[in-house]
């Protein structure tokens, strides 16, 4: 966040191409440094061919432009093998500069992201882009904030044909797709937050763009978008869901109606959605526990209290047999847990009973000493298949890290557990590092 002008620039350039084979820098991050995109861009292009650079950040440079793309697409040298992800994210890129862009991925044949949100790219940019990139491996085009509408979606329609997808997910706020094995590699194309309109959700949403019976219904993002309840109830029945601060208690029980035998649905994520204990037995009463394809469940950032987990609990034990990571983060779960009593004692037995987890995270759950220490000796048996546990941000102190000392020489499938912003001594963190 410096002025960077062009002597400068020429100055780092000269430098790399000196010792081109003793530097190795691997990202460079120019945001809002006031750039002139035609007089940097030459030896900013020498830099990344010299550099061997992997990632170029020029966010928030106004002064960029279509005339520095154009001018740094130019003197890219050909293949350029090293780069995986350039930004040009808010650089005032203006309608017809697709043109600069297909000649910057046909020269960057290893690039993975491209960012170019908070632009003014049209329709038409992205067609003539997005025809450059059917062949190409990229993984992740941003293209949120610019000035997309419903004549973006015969385009982005082929482009998706094109990826042969295998999961698909396709609303106001994500495109992305999944390759079939050796196939072309999985695209994410984010468009949340430009003038999709609601009927084209239902169009895409009622779509399939591949026929095989493996298609696996996914994530579905609406963020920072307004849509009725009628077209999430139609995105959910056919591509599975997520609600990132949209949803709430009273869409729990639709939720949880796509979610029963017959739903392919392998990961939904609830995170940040205003949903409390009753949001739980909704969306637990609706047919969550009688999904048979559900591996991945997030309910971060609620307001799920212990009635709530021991719920969620329940429908693990009992159901959802495919079920193996769940994530309950920043949730009040164990606050005031001393007046729980008997339900808190059945948590503790329901955790014992959860042999298929391999991944849960317990991050911020108002974890006293003594609760996590419970928690851990409930989880860490000999039957235990867990391998990732998170308990990090609680109160969380000696009593916790002797009972995980203990537990750890029970179980042998534990790889990695997170006690980070707790309150563990030197001596804690000793005897961890002793285990």
């Amino acid at each position: 966040s410096n002025s960077v002008d062009s002597a400068a620039m020429s100055h780092l350039a000269a430098v790399c191409s000196g010792r081109s084979s003793t530097i190795h820098l691997k990202k460079i991050d120019l945001r809002h440094c006031s750039m002139n995109g035609e007089q940097e861009a030459k030896p900013l292009a020498s830099i990344v061919a010299s550099a061997h650079l992997t990632s170029l950040i020029l966010d928030g440079n106004i002064g960029f432009g279509n005339l520095g793309l154009s001018a740094f697409a130019a003197a890219l040298p050909e293949e350029c093998t090293s780069m995986t992800r350039f930004s040009v994210a808010d650089c005032r890129l203006e309608p017809g500069c697709a043109v600069a862009l297909g000649q910057l991925v046909h020269k960057l044949p290893k690039l993975d992201e491209l960012h170019l949100e908070y632009n003014s790219l049209r329709n038409s940019d992205v067609e003539v882009l997005l025809e450059e990139l059917s062949s190409h491996h990229l993984q992740h085009l941003h293209l949120s904030k610019n000035q997309l509408d419903d004549g973006a979606l015969d385009s982005l329609r082929r482009f998706l044909s094109a990826r042969r997808p295998l999961f698909l997910s396709v609303c106001r706020s994500l495109f992305c797709s999944f390759g079939q094995a050796g196939a072309v590699p999985p695209c994410y194309i984010y468009i949340h937050g430009n003038r999709m309109s609601e009927a084209v959700l239902d169009s895409i949403a009622r779509q399939r763009l591949c026929s095989n019976d493996r298609v696996y219904q996914g994530a579905r993002y609406v963020a920072q978008n307004r849509v009725h309840e009628r077209s999430v109830s139609s995105l959910v029945q056919n591509y599975g869901g997520n609600f990132h601060n949209f949803a709430s208690n009273s869409m729990m029980s639709s939720v949880g109606g796509y979610l029963r035998d017959d739903s392919h649905l392998v990961y939904i994520d609830l995170d940040g959605c205003h949903i409390s204990d009753d949001g739980i037995r909704m969306l637990n009463n609706g047919g969550l526990r009688h999904n048979k394809c559900l591996q991945y469940l997030s309910v971060s950032n609620n307001c799920i209290h212990l009635l709530g987990f021991v719920t969620l609990l329940e429908a693990i034990v009992t159901g959802l047999p495919a079920l193996r990571a769940v994530a309950v983060n920043d949730n009040p779960v164990f606050d005031n847990v001393e007046m729980s009593g008997a339900l808190y004692t059945s948590c503790l037995q329901l955790l014992g009973q959860c042999s298929r987890l391999i991944l849960l995270h317990l991050t911020a759950t108002c974890m006293s000493d003594r609760v996590g220490s419970d928690i851990v000796k409930s989880l860490l048996t000999d039957k235990s298949r867990l391998v990732w546990l998170k308990m990090g941000n609680n109160e969380l102190a000696s009593e916790t890290v002797t009972t995980l000392c203990v537990a750890m020489e029970h179980t042998t499938t534990l790889q990695y557990f997170s006690l980070d912003s707790n309150h563990l001594s030197d001596k804690d963190v000793q005897l961890l590092l002793n285990s």
